[in-house]
């Protein structure tokens, strides 16, 4: 059993992009030793209850966790991390199906579809297939114009591309390095991991980059226009601290998984971020300026990049209509699963793995 209040992170299994939608299934920097049960069920089969209890058990022992939450549902978890013991429980299902990568050896699959009555379940399957088939044309629906708000967004970023001076960069990357510890004398190669931190919602754009921080994380902030080179400076970073053996965890643009928003370092406890304004409170160690905010005297050119980020942050207000639209019917599943679902063996088989994660625990 640890000590102290746990520490609880919150970012997000995947997220809705211009590319579909994207996650990297990635929950631990090395998997030697590591535990991951993967939960299979349909929707109203208690995967987020499961998962959420599974962390509440641990985060009373007080390990700290980190929990992965549902960009259709912001309240509900699809998973939990355990990084002390290297466990995650994990669900899988709709469009984030995915399968063991060591099954037996590291993965191991839980399926809460043992647990329901699949005799009164399958009467209704006209009426579930219709609401997959709405659900999924609603989704595509968000995916176009998600593609639609990205290309937007390039306008934007075609003109800043070219204002880009490479020596500037170049004099950041030197600057925030100065934040890391020289290399250590082991030689390691440092681990990467890629995860969301943030996600387009039914409820909006959400970001949980505060959850990253400690009491004593030092933060450095990176500013720019999109175009400027702010992930192109990430990257350079992080591949700077991992030649010095450190870890890092690359937290990824939810619109364009491809672009980064930020870099946390476990050690030494350095968050590099490119939205220093969702800190709210928290005053930087230092602040980096891509350049200039404006494209100077181009009047027609400037107008031009006013309407296309107003018309980008019309699309978003539109994705997120669409996106409630499509959670809305989704949720409609439920009422063929809830009702048949034996939540008494649920239970039974949740303490159970509470108890063998546990046990893996105490081997950790």
């Amino acid at each position: 059993m640890k000590n102290g209040t746990p520490h609880v992170k919150r970012c997000f299994f995947g997220c809705n992009s211009a590319e579909g939608f994207r996650t990297f299934f990635d929950f631990l920097p090395r998997l030697d030793n590591a535990r991951i049960i993967i939960v299979k069920g349909g929707p109203g089969t208690g995967k987020s209850t499961f998962i959420g209890s599974v962390g509440k058990a641990f985060a009373d022992q007080g390990y700290d966790l980190e929990y992965q939450h549902c960009s259709l549902d912001p309240q509900s978890y699809d998973a939990v991390v355990i990084p002390d013991i290297r466990a995650v429980v994990v669900a899988a299902t709709g469009h984030h199906v995915f399968d063991p990568r060591n099954p037996g050896a590291v993965d191991e699959i839980l399926n809460l579809g043992e647990y329901w009555d699949a005799d009164a379940i399958r009467p209704n399957r006209r009426e579930i297939i219709a609401i997959n088939e709405a659900s999924d044309r609603k989704f595509h629906k968000v995916y176009r114009l998600l593609k639609a708000a990205r290309l937007l967004l390039g306008n934007v970023e075609e003109v800043y591309v070219e204002r880009r001076d490479p020596r500037e960069m170049d004099r950041v990357v030197k600057g925030i390095v100065t934040f890391l510890p020289e290399a250590g004398s082991s030689g390691e190669y440092g681990a990467a991991r890629h995860a969301f931190i943030s996600s387009i919602t039914p409820s909006g754009e959400i970001h949980n980059v505060t959850t990253v921080l400690r009491p004593d994380t030092q933060v450095v902030a990176l500013r720019g226009e999109p175009g400027s080179g702010r992930s192109l400076v990430l990257e350079k970073v992080g591949e700077e601290a991992r030649l010095r053996g450190l870890d890092v965890e690359f937290y990824h643009r939810p619109l364009d998984p491809g672009l980064l928003d930020h870099l946390y370092l476990p050690r030494p406890d350095l968050l590099v971020t490119t939205q220093p304004e969702a800190l709210s409170e928290v005053q930087p160690q230092a602040v980096f300026d891509l350049g200039d905010h404006n494209v100077g005297d181009h009047g027609a050119r400037n107008a031009d990049l006013i309407a296309d980020k107003a018309r980008y942050g019309e699309m978003l207000v539109e994705v997120v209509a669409v996106l409630a639209d499509a959670k809305a019917t989704h949720e409609q599943l439920e009422r063929y699963y809830v009702p048949n679902m034996d939540f008494d063996r649920v239970d039974k088989r949740l303490r159970h793995t509470v108890e063998e994660l546990l046990r893996h625990a105490a081997a950790a």
